[in-house]
């Protein structure tokens, strides 16, 4: 690890990434640009970059002096790799997010480093990094062809192995395969640990100003989400209304998961014939679907505002008594897979009427959770973590 390359600034980058909701994955996931029609998972490449940032921070070393030259040879490739992986995910991150943003990574073209003229013409740090890279190790061997004025063709370029005298600066002889372009462009080339870290850290530390270019399009997009009014006719059904203000949810992408497990038990429940419940767990069945109405205008609430706070009418779709608690075994086997002996144990116990057997799966839930209901208005749970 390099003290100017802190590891503390990916990890803050990889946390704003995750904040507003997971945003950033839900944006892009399936991002479709302004003349697209058809989504790209850009997620998956902000992914990436993240890892390898990390994996490059953590782990890059300066390279170590040793008597052995051949094997600090190496090792300095290997380092200049580790920079060009930092530099390009950094690039690849301020690319992703800038299709939405038409921000760019502010030192693309910047010369203050290293300020170098190769093959008659004036490099970029980052253009010179790359050749730098490949005559260091990455390409050493390959006779990449340059194209000059001066010559009828493409001219290749090879190197020799790279020394240190003191494991700071680094130099190679730089061949060719034409005499002429090796006596004017070829001969010794020199670089320096330290600028090669001057060069990677002022890349690296834009990453605040990503962060910052996100913060900025978490808050257009809200805001725009916000004034975009979101459609429920009231004069339908519960179900349809509740099936209404979920499609927009998906389609809005920053509240697409907002409560969704809760949702969609709610329109599961919703689903259920009632018909098939006797009288007096119908009766209570009611009433629970009476006192779930309200749910629906805080889901709107939640949709329309994009709203991520905790709301606490949502512990009606929650198992919370402690009947509940106390039996919290069979009945997470009974609504995961429908355990015939569980369900049997908690008939025999009274906790549930004998033709729950008959039931379908969501109507057995809703009956889980009905009673459930029912039975923490006189026997709340003490703790209430664990609530599904």
């Amino acid at each position: 690890m390099i003290p100017e390359l802190n590891p503390k600034l990916i990890d803050d980058f990889r946390d704003k990434v995750h904040d507003h909701g997971e945003f950033v994955r839900h944006f892009f996931v399936d991002y479709k640009g302004i003349s697209s029609s058809e989504g790209k998972d850009i997620w998956s490449k902000i992914c990436s970059c993240m890892d390898w940032l990390t994996v490059a921070v953590v782990g890059i070393e300066k390279p170590k002096y040793k008597k052995y030259m051949l094997q600090t040879s190496l090792e300095f490739t290997h380092f200049l790799v580790t920079i060009d992986m930092i530099v390009e995910a950094v690039n690849h991150l301020w690319l992703a997010i800038g299709q939405a943003t038409k921000a760019i990574q502010p030192y693309k073209k910047d010369r203050s480093i290293f300020q170098k003229r190769e093959f008659n013409k004036d490099y970029t740090d980052e253009e010179y990094v790359k050749e730098i890279r490949s005559w260091f190790g990455v390409h050493a061997v390959n006779g990449n062809v340059v194209n000059l004025v001066e010559f009828n063709k493409g001219v290749r370029f090879f190197s020799s192995w790279s020394g240190s005298y003191d494991g700071q600066e680094f130099s190679l002889r730089l061949y060719s395969n034409n005499m002429k372009a090796e006596e004017k462009y070829g001969g010794i080339k020199k670089i320096t640990v330290d600028s090669l870290v001057k060069f990677a850290t002022l890349r690296y530390e834009t990453l605040s100003m990503l962060m910052d270019e996100i913060d900025k399009l978490y808050s257009k997009v809200k805001k725009d989400l916000q004034s975009t009014p979101v459609h429920l006719d009231e004069s339908k059904s519960e179900l349809s209304q509740l099936k209404e203000l979920y499609s927009q949810a998906k389609d809005r992408k920053l509240t697409s998961e907002h409560y969704e497990e809760y949702v969609l038990r709610y329109i599961s429940f919703l689903q259920c014939d009632l018909s098939t419940f006797e009288e007096l767990e119908k009766k209570i069945i009611n009433s629970y679907l009476s006192d779930l109405k309200p749910v629906i205008h805080v889901y709107r609430h939640i949709v329309q505002q994009v709203d991520p706070n905790e709301f606490e009418i949502f512990e009606r779709l929650q198992l919370r008594s402690q009947i509940y608690a106390d039996n919290f075994y069979d009945y997470g086997k009974i609504l995961e897979r429908r355990d015939t002996i569980s369900l049997e144990i908690l008939i025999e116990k009274g906790l549930l009427p004998e033709y729950s057997h008959t039931l379908s799966d969501s109507s057995l839930s809703l009956l889980i959770y009905a009673l459930d209901y029912e039975r923490n208005k006189t026997n709340p749970r003490i703790s209430q973590k664990g609530a599904i």
